[in-house]
């Protein structure tokens, strides 16, 4: 029996989420991505979906299956209006509902209950619209299929059909209401219709001789909504009394049919805004031609990669200015820690929250940067980034990044997806050897799939269970940045110097200018 769009099963739809986004997505920009998506659909509550990443591939398939379905824009576009209409009477229905059952009289009265009855007309009709509009279509993922077979068996219950036959029969007996008003000093009177002569007839009638042809149209549509609600309010309970039976009729309705909407539709509702609003979010990054892919979930680490895969957050802060370069990592057995050196600025750490980004992404259910991917369904996902100085502790900087690595790897399993950066930069090269020696051992001992950004070359080549990928330059002008991170070793150069030359700031360049002022000041002196 179909229970959510975006789990398979009810048991596991009532698992435990995260109502707070995990410790990685500050240093993974994942925050930066979720957030525009968040705020765009903030009426529907998804935070919960998008912080709780999963562990159950059969879960992970489903959805990538429900949005490989959901690519198609014409399919997408029927879900799409038919789920904003059921939310929106959702949530009118809950201030209806508040309405009703309260005892001030200014809320609970005929045109509160008038608006109950037209919810549930419109209700009806989306669901029928749905249901036949996609009757002689094939669905093909299983979340799909298993809603539109629930939804068919849904409409043609008998308490279904009894609810559609009922707002029939009251649509038909209210429309059988007549009664009349004289307006005059502020003052309202209302009585029964008693045949008394329409008399707009018999103004149309005797200007109708005048028509010369067809002239403007002024009339204007009014809204649906009361400017005076004690007013109508008041005409409407003047009218109930004189047609008791109808209105007594839309009474009982109401109380029958205060919870109409049924709860499974309501949550379809919801949740499958969670696809569309993904779909939305990539869909410039596509049309600029960066690839996107639904990754194979791995339960071990034998053999993961990302072909053309990028950095998310970045290709979205670069809107149409451009857009990142791609690149590749492949990691087999026994390979587990990628160590990336290289120039300054090159795209290291861009390159490591890509790799973070892609697993994080992969384990929503969702597709993600790059043309071809293999991810390990991880248990968390620990990060190490830079972060100020904290002078309220006393600690100095390296105390610090040693506190917050022994913490890392207190946590981390086998199965842990771990990204440190640029670790150890505040001690000597001699102290950062050995400590970073030190965190090698550990995580090659720990097993769990790593990128390591450093400077310190030598971590590059710790052992078998090590890959050597560098941040490249031009080879025409290397203080240019190519922003490709290539597997190979280390070559040691100090890239700085041609950016200093560059800028005429080695120290050979700062000597003869010096030189060259104080030579100035002689000549004018």
């Amino acid at each position: 029996m179909f229970y959510s769009i975006l789990f398979p099963a009810e048991e596991q739809w009532k698992n435990p989420r995260k109502e707070a986004a995990p410790d990685c997505f500050r240093d993974l920009y994942l925050d930066q991505i979720f957030r525009p998506i968040l705020n765009s659909r903030k009426e529907y509550g998804l935070e919960s979906f998008f912080y709780t990443s999963l562990r159950d591939s059969d879960t992970l398939i489903y959805r990538q299956k429900v949005m490989r379905e959901l690519e198609d824009d014409g399919l997408r576009g029927f879900f799409s209006d038919f789920s904003q209409s059921i939310y929106r009477l959702s949530q009118s229905m809950e201030a209806i509902k508040k309405s009703l059952t309260s005892e001030n009289s200014y809320e609970n009265h005929y045109l509160t209950k008038g608006r109950l009855l037209d919810c549930a007309d419109s209700y009806c009709t989306e669901l029928a619209g749905l249901a036949d509009g996609l009757r002689d279509r094939t669905l093909c993922s299983d979340g799909l299929r298993g809603f539109m077979r629930y939804l068919a068996a849904y409409t043609g219950t008998e308490a279904f059909t009894e609810l559609r036959g009922q707002i029939g029969r009251l649509r038909e007996q209210l429309s059988s209401v007549e009664y009349c008003m004289l307006i005059k000093n502020g003052v309202l009177r209302v009585r029964k219709y008693e045949g008394q002569e329409d008399h707009s007839k018999e103004i149309l009638r005797l200007f109708d001789k005048f028509r010369q042809g067809d002239g403007t149209d002024y009339r204007r549509k009014l809204s649906e909504e009361p400017y005076a609600q004690h007013v109508e309010a008041a005409v409407l309970n003047m009218v109930a009394s004189w047609y008791r039976d109808i209105f007594e009729n839309l009474d009982h309705f109401c109380l029958k049919y205060l919870d109409f909407i049924d709860p499974t539709v309501s949550r379809f509702s919801r949740e499958i805004q969670f696809y569309f609003s993904w779909l939305e979010y990539i869909r410039p990054h596509r049309g600029k031609g960066l690839p996107f892919c639904y990754p194979k979930l791995c339960e071990n680490a034998e053999h993961l990669y990302d072909r053309d895969g990028f950095d998310l957050a970045l290709a979205s802060s670069m809107g149409d200015a451009g857009q990142p370069v791609t690149n590749d990592f492949v990691l087999n057995t026994p390979e587990r820690i990628i160590v990336v050196t290289g120039p300054n600025q090159g795209g290291k750490t861009t390159f490591a929250r890509a790799f973070g980004q892609i697993h994080y992404l992969s384990c929503l259910g969702l597709c993600v940067p790059g043309r071809e991917a293999a991810i390990l369904l991880f248990d968390s996902i620990l990060t190490h980034f830079g972060r100020e100085e904290d002078l309220s502790t006393r600690n100095g900087k390296l105390q610090d990044d040693l506190e917050r690595l022994h913490g890392l790897l207190g946590r981390a399993t086998s199965r842990s997806i771990i990204v440190i950066n640029e670790i150890f930069s505040s001690t000597t090269l001699t102290d950062a050897l050995l400590l970073g020696g030190r965190m090698m051992d550990a995580l090659a001992k720990l097993g769990a799939p790593a990128v390591c950004v450093t400077f310190i070359d030598e971590l590059a080549a710790h052992g078998e269970e090590t890959v050597s990928m560098m941040s490249s330059v031009r080879e025409d002008d290397p203080a240019v940045r190519t922003f490709r991170i290539t597997r190979r070793p280390p070559d040691g150069l100090a890239y700085a110097m041609h950016i200093a030359g560059k800028y005429g700031l080695t120290y050979e360049q700062l000597c003869e200018r010096l030189r060259g002022g104080l030579c100035g000041s002689h000549k004018g002196g």
